[in-house]
């Protein structure tokens, strides 16, 4: 990229621009953005956070998504960070959403329908995926663009004035427009870009031109997995991602309060065999194989806690099967202590800080053996286990409960696994040596 602004030796600025940040940070992708803003904080980064008013995006159609203000405008502080929210005066509605979505949908139908060979695997998708997205019509990006958002000409003017501010640029998150958005405004100021991507490669939804070319653009990416480094590396020529992975704060995890006896006291699950699900309930997370694995377990007691926003508003009718909704940091994190594995069989994930959680209080973790990210996180028989459908993920789980020395072992093998890899401490320290590179001399 052009010429920057310099520094003399003023504290580093950074400008954030973020689609979303919810107070209760149980979205993964809030929580990343937030605890990486709040660990350069830490290190005496001076950074403004710019962001929507939104705290949930409303899916109204495949390319028609809402963004309601369900915050005020203005300055407000999400656990010790400071963000400056603003609205989003226009969304597609629905009737248009669906409109949006119609001419995107036939052309995927077509570009399936043409498609040669049907490559197997993970890869041989991903790659499909890719070859689909470069010879689409550009047409069908800034369709997708529109309906995605958010498009808030507040944010954005208010991006272009704190770019003079700013030595450097970091902006989140795919598929949303705000990538595309933070991209032009570092060119236009000549200030170094650094996105976040939290890129599913198995998502048809993330295989866009536009996309693309925003990570070609980026002076630094940051993969989550090293598989995701390696495949920008590969189908993005030019990128130059980062394996950097995602953290937690271990004080926070081994905090004595935490108690696995009162949750399981407070939702009457006394000494039943349990597994626990943490995510979205929406149809990629897959939670539906991990209510068909508990039916399939042999012991009866066996019990699923589902914890997390309902984003299909589908009943579970499974009587072994316990959906609880969005729940307050403490009593999740309490959750962890109580349950003997952890599942989370989604098909499109950029890493999964919940396995990092899980671990973290010692639990074994089961994951979707389909999703390649998630494969690079969980080394199977290791320190968790992989399972590619319901029978397998039954099995798994089952296995688990009937062998608790050995649930033990991968559990304490992740924790392990996450003290030396994972912690925000590090992951902080990564981002700020890259922000000083990127910045020195500018």
């Amino acid at each position: 990229m052009a010429q920057a602004h310099g520094r003399t030796d003023r504290p580093l600025r950074a400008l954030h621009i973020f689609p979303h940040l919810a107070d209760d940070l149980t979205a993964g992708s809030d929580y990343y953005q937030h605890r990486l803003t709040r660990e350069l904080l830490r290190l005496d980064v001076e950074v403004e956070v710019l962001t929507t008013c939104t705290r949930r995006v409303e899916p109204r159609a495949a390319f028609g998504l809402g963004w309601p203000n369900d915050y005020p405008r203005g300055v407000a502080a999400v656990d010790g960070v400071r963000v400056t929210r603003f609205p989003v005066p226009w969304s597609p509605p629905t009737a248009l959403g669906h409109l949006l979505s119609r001419p995107i949908i036939a052309r995927w139908r077509h570009e399936q329908a043409n498609e040669a060979g049907g490559a197997l695997g993970a890869d041989g998708v991903v790659a499909s995926f890719h070859r689909r997205a470069l010879a689409r019509p550009r047409a069908y990006d800034l369709l997708a663009l529109l309906g995605r958002g958010p498009w808030s000409p507040g944010l954005i003017a208010a991006a272009r004035r704190a770019a003079g501010r700013a030595d450097i640029i970091l902006a989140g998150f795919a598929p949303f427009a705000t990538l595309w958005q933070a991209t032009r405004i570092a060119r236009r100021a000549g200030l170094p870009l650094v996105l976040l991507p939290l890129f599913h490669p198995e998502d048809l939804y993330h295989h866009f031109r536009a996309l693309y070319e925003c990570f070609q653009r980026a002076d630094a990416l940051l993969a989550q997995t090293p598989y995701s480094a390696a495949l920008f590396e590969r189908l993005l020529p030019g990128s130059r991602p980062l394996a950097l992975g995602l953290g937690i704060d271990p004080a926070e995890l081994d905090a004595p309060h935490i108690s696995g006896a009162r949750f399981r006291q407070q939702h009457g699950l006394g000494d039943a065999p349990l597994a626990l699900f943490v995510g979205r309930k929406e149809e990629h997370k897959r939670y539906d194989l991990a209510v068909d694995a508990i039916e399939r377990v042999p012991d009866s007691r066996a019990r699923l806690v589902l914890i997390g926003a309902d984003v299909d508003r589908r009943p579970i009718t499974s009587t072994r099967a316990r959906y609880l909704g969005p729940l307050p940091r403490a009593e999740l994190l309490d959750a962890y202590d109580a349950c003997d594995v952890f599942v989370l069989p989604s098909e499109h994930e950029s890493f999964g800080v919940v396995f990092l959680e899980a671990w973290m209080r010692g639990k074994p973790v089961i994951g979707n053996a389909r999703c390649q990210p998630v494969r690079s996180v969980i080394e199977d028989g290791v320190d968790g286990l992989l399972a590619e459908d319901g029978a397998q993920l039954a099995d798994r789980l089952n296995s688990l409960f009937a062998d608790p020395q050995r649930a033990a072992r991968l559990g304490g093998a992740g924790r392990e696994k996450v003290l030396a890899r994972y912690t925000w401490e590090r992951i902080g320290r990564r981002v700020h040596e890259l922000y000083l590179r990127l910045t020195a001399g500018r």
